[in-house]
């Protein structure tokens, strides 16, 4: 079992998304998703439900558009 967080830009700012996936690579249940808020927030959200599914690592996958200034 693994966890992803994907982040998106929305029309209404971040899009964050995490899902449970199988060892088969397979979405199980329900993702869930969340508007607004920060990257940092996402990934302590992501972080949070793999510790208690018992595991030590997620995966993120960025799609925002982050051009450095």
């Amino acid at each position: 079992m693994s966890i992803r967080l994907k982040l998106e830009d929305g029309r209404d700012g971040l899009v964050a998304t995490i899902s449970e996936r199988n060892d088969a690579g397979k979405i199980t249940g329900q993702p869930s998703v969340f508007l607004g808020g920060t990257k940092e927030e996402a990934k302590t959200r992501a972080k949070a439900l793999a510790r208690t599914r018992g595991l030590k690592t997620y995966g993120i996958v960025d799609k925002t558009n982050t051009a450095a200034v």
